[in-house]
């Protein structure tokens, strides 16, 4: 079983949960975050150019079986990419295991 943890822009949020619907990818955790990647974003503000050292991101956290995290990177690129600086970033973790406390079932079966 796998982590996967996707940063993106908040604006492609509800086009990538639809994507991810789609693909069979329906569990996942979200929250608002803020941050920034190598390149401070800038802005431009009455012709003066801000760069800003933290915007909003949303983060979509994912468990999903090791034969899957292929599909769901594709998704997930295929949905967000532009070829700007900003596009997100996805991060993808061993789970040693996981732990369903109503049932007591383990591994991919107390996730999936």
């Amino acid at each position: 079983m796998k982590e996967v943890t996707i940063i993106l822009r908040p604006k492609m949020y509800f086009k990538t949960k639809e994507a991810l619907d789609e693909a069979g990818f329906s569990a996942l955790s979200v929250q608002e975050v803020i941050g920034r990647g190598k390149k401070p974003v800038q802005y431009d503000f009455d012709n003066e150019v801000v760069a800003h050292r933290l915007v909003a991101k949303r983060m979509i956290t994912m468990f999903v079986r090791d034969g899957d995290v292929d599909s769901l990177v594709k998704t997930i690129v295929e949905t967000n990419k532009t070829s700007h600086a900003g596009d997100g970033k996805i991060f993808v973790s061993p789970v040693k295991d996981a732990v369903r406390i109503r049932t007591g079932e383990r591994g991919d079966e107390a996730v999936l």
